[in-house]
């Protein structure tokens, strides 16, 4: 068993079945990068501070420099015999070139700082991503919206038939929607965005260390100042999880539209093959399943939130080994974000829906029956109420018939007897889908102007999120790019010996 760099104090090594327990290495494995990027970082504010000599920061900086290669080239593998990637880097260190140099590296800080950095650093890049693939599928959507402001589309309360409305109006229902996931996406990075390296263990150091500026290496907005509650606190981490419960959320309510409009009771949306699968029993079947399983991961979700939150309700100020509890269920939500939003948005590009089907249902149902009532209202000078009474008692009376509102001779006759005169012509152009839909004009209304009109506010909503992005993802590089020139430079003068 590998000697412990914590093993001074100890008389007999770690069980193996406690070692197993407790490891981490298989989680951390996506950590590495972040780890020798924050160690370079710690190492050049030691350097100048005068905390670590000149020289033993270029024997450290030479081996950092290799280990980061090595990773970029995806051959770094860490030991579990070592525990986590913090040992394993700093161990790495040390057998290259001893304890004397490479057993400096860990001055001014601690495990318990170290690994909320790297998981800080780890989570605002994930972030990023996945703010740009919702961009992404937001902007689908919002060029879909632009192609159908006049094809009919039909919404639903209760599940019951309500109104006509453009199929435009139900694409950018989603941009909505998922526009506000951005902002609380974003609201998480900056959050996340904290630096909390130099709070050590969780009591800071008496070592005269400047927390700005591996602030600045790193790419973090700012410090978090205070050292117990940056060792202590996994509040980034539950904004993230109820992020990204919420986000699934509205997926799954996409999702489940998908589901049911696809149906063959409703036939309003055509699944393409690729997104679909058949039975091994029933030769007829084409089943929605991208869509149900979307559904079905939200639940791993929601679960993750309620598992960070238990496991952070139960422990005190100062660092324990809860907390480590926290990569597995972020990690598999990042990947399931990820692939779902990935996936979802492909699922919206390649399916089709059918406004023709659409525009039978909304006759068939009576879902123009409110816009007559607002005619009368208007027209004819009759209270909203009684109005609303009388297409009630129409509408019983048709479907009592088995007709609908194209049956324009019956509804003519029936305001006839209520003392109401429109001709047949009058009625059709009141009560025809595309017209009713076309003639809500309120703002944020479903008629194609009004439409449009959110299109643009979306897309520039959009524009900003994406400006933004780049913004902070130039920031991430450049302080990168910045900490490993440090680090080469110095490698370089070892090489030649300056």
């Amino acid at each position: 068993m590998a000697e412990k760099l914590w093993g001074g104090r100890f008389s007999k090594e770690i069980d193996r079945n406690v070692l197993k327990y407790t490891l981490t290495t298989d989680i951390d494995t996506r950590l590495i990068r972040y780890d020798i990027w924050g160690s370079m970082a710690h190492l050049a504010m030691l350097r100048d501070c005068k905390i670590v000599s000149e020289e033993a920061a270029k024997k450290i900086f030479s081996v950092l420099v290799k280990l980061y290669e090595l990773n970029e080239q995806e051959e770094l593998i860490l030991d579990p015999e070592l525990e986590d990637v913090h040992l394993n880097i700093e161990s790495l260190v040390i057998q290259e070139i001893g304890s004397e140099y490479g057993g400096r590296l860990h001055t001014a800080r601690s495990r318990n700082d170290q690994v909320v950095t790297d998981t800080r650093m780890y989570l605002r890049a994930e972030l990023l991503d996945i703010q740009k693939t919702l961009c992404s599928f937001i902007d689908t959507l919002l060029k879909l919206s632009e192609q159908c402001a006049h094809k009919i589309a039909i919404g639903y309360t209760h599940l019951q038939p309500a109104q006509p409305i453009s199929l435009a109006f139900w694409y950018s229902c989603y941009a909505s929607m998922f526009l506000r996931d951005l902002e609380r996406l974003e609201s998480a990075f900056h959050i996340t965005n904290l630096n909390v390296l130099g709070a050590c263990a969780l009591a800071g150091t008496s070592f005269p260390i400047d927390r700005e500026m591996t602030s600045k290496l790193l790419g973090f907005d700012r410090e978090l100042i205070h050292s117990l509650d940056a060792t202590s606190s996994r509040d980034f981490a539950l904004q993230t999880a109820s992020t990204f419960a919420i986000l699934m959320s509205n997926f799954s309510r996409l999702a489940e539209e998908i589901v049911i409009w696809n149906s063959h009771e409703f036939r309003l949306l055509a699944i393409d093959d690729t997104f679909a699968t058949g039975s091994s029993i029933m030769p007829q079947k084409k089943n929605p399943v991208v869509a149900e399983l979307v559904k079905g991961r939200v639940g791993r979700i929601y679960g993750m939130l309620m598992q960070l939150l238990t496991v952070v309700k139960g422990v005190t100020l100062g660092y324990n080994c809860d907390l480590q509890e926290d990569k597995p269920m972020l990690w598999d939500a990042i990947d399931i974000i990820k692939n779902t939003t990935s996936i979802l948005h492909q699922h919206i590009e390649n399916s089709k829906y059918r406004s023709d089907r659409a525009e039978e249902l909304c006759w068939k149902n009576f879902s123009t029956v409110t816009e007559l009532a607002n005619y009368l209202v208007r027209e004819k000078n009759i209270p909203f109420r009684e109005a609303h009474r009388l297409t009630g008692l129409l509408t019983q009376q048709l479907s009592t018939e088995a007709m609908d509102m194209r049956n324009t001779a019956f509804v003519r006759e029936f305001l006839a007897q209520q003392s109401i005169l429109l001709s047949e012509k009058e009625i059709y152009n009141c009560v025809s889908p595309i017209k009713v839909m076309e003639r809500q004009c309120s703002t944020g209304a479903t008629g194609p102007d009004r439409v449009k009109e959110m299109i643009r506010k979306l897309q520039q909503e959009l524009e900003g999120f994406q400006s933004k992005i780049e913004h902070h993802s130039q920031i991430l590089k450049d302080a990168e790019n910045a900490t490993l020139n440090i680090a080469k430079n110095m490698h370089l003068k070892t090489i030649i010996g300056t």
